[in-house]
């Protein structure tokens, strides 16, 4: 009985061992990104596309291989599932950091599809998602030269390991679902932009209600929203001072706002703090007064960040966040329900405090 006793143990250990169902890396097809479009089929209204990598042995600009597989389904899990039967390996996700939605499926309704995306184990909460223009297909298929394996020319517009541009905003799986889920935030993607069959474009931002876009800002407005939301602030503005242009690097910035109650109307305060640099200045401006151009280029920040708000503000959507501050600053109204009709009815007062560090010589 005893020596029964000391095999058991044994005899439960290669049990668990014989039911693994791990696969080895060779067996496995890693998806790099996803595609979710329109497919036009009222049947099978969903066209997902997956973008495969290929293993190769040559890391260098222009070796990456990639496969490609699309489908048309009844729903974005069907389709996963169907997707098997095209390939010999293993469909694995674990690896996919970028999912594009299709313009016109993201002008329709993306809840199911964010829906799927966060109840499947094997997707990452930090995968990036944006919107692609005119589909999310011909954003995939986009293969630049300088690509060094597949998928990376994408990923890295997105990630700080590649170009740092303040023209396009990067979102999180987890960050979109929480745009969607919490009340007083609503989402907002960045546009990828077909330029021919090696090259793309990502400078505009399209703004959400909970389901789909209500409005897409113009580069410059997208430039103008991640310098007053704080996502990137390494950016540059121009003016105009004495019928001569100007442009000035923005090197450090910080903003804030306070949502408060007017004497008549709700009224959203915003101080924006600026350190910048002149890029581009006539000649002479080293020994010229430089608190009047502080001035001058304080009031046209003013005034292009009240007229971005006010766009804002008629779409009915809120991307900067006041619905949250008002429901923290009214524990009555933190339901949500009210900041609706609040933020309609807010006006916005506006204060820029720039400072002039230099003019971008050495002297």
């Amino acid at each position: 009985m005893s020596r029964l006793l000391r095999i058991l143990p044994l005899l439960l250990l290669f049990n668990v061992l014989g039911g693994c169902g791990f696969k080895d890396i060779d067996k496995r097809f890693f998806v790099v990104a996803t595609g979710f479009d329109l497919s036009g089929n009222e049947n099978k209204p969903y066209r997902i596309t997956l973008q495969l990598a290929i293993p190769s042995p040559q890391v260098e600009p222009g070796s990456s291989k990639t496969q490609y597989e699309t489908i048309d389904a009844p729903s974005i899990a069907e389709g996963i599932r169907m997707l098997k039967s095209y390939v010999d390996k293993e469909l694995d996700f674990g690896h996919c950091k970028m999912f594009i939605i299709g313009e016109s499926l993201a002008r329709k309704d993306i809840t199911l599809l964010v829906d799927w995306m966060l109840r499947r184990r094997d997707i990452q909460n930090v995968a990036n998602i944006a919107v692609g223009r005119p589909n999310a297909a011909s954003i995939l298929h986009i293969q630049p030269k300088s690509e060094r394996y597949p998928g990376n020319a994408l990923l890295l517009s997105f990630g700080a390991d590649g170009t740092e541009s303040s023209y396009s905003y990067a979102e999180s799986l987890s960050g979109l679902a929480r745009r969607i889920s919490e009340k007083g935030i609503d989402p907002i993607l960045s546009i990828v932009t077909n330029h021919g069959d090696k090259s793309y474009i990502i400078n505009q931002v399209a703004i959400f209600d909970k389901t789909k876009i209500k409005a897409v800002l113009t580069p410059p407005e997208t430039q103008l929203f991640n310098q007053l939301t704080n996502h990137f602030t390494k950016a540059s503005m121009h003016g105009m001072f004495g019928g001569a242009k100007l442009v000035v690097a923005i090197n450090k910035l910080h903003s804030s706002f306070q949502v408060k109650n007017g004497k008549d109307t709700p009224l959203v305060t915003m101080k924006v703090s600026m350190e910048v640099v002149f890029e581009e200045a006539p000649t002479g401006i080293y020994d010229v007064d430089w608190k009047p151009i502080e001035k001058q280029l304080s009031e046209e920040y003013v005034k292009a960040s009240t007229k971005l708000l006010k766009k804002i503000q008629q779409t009915d959507v809120d991307p900067f966040g006041f619905g949250l501050r008002y429901r923290a600053d009214h524990p009555k109204q933190r339901n949500g329900n009210e900041w609706k009709s609040v933020f309609a009815q807010s006006q916005f007062d506006i204060k820029v405090d720039m400072e002039i560090k230099g003019t971008g010589l050495i002297k």
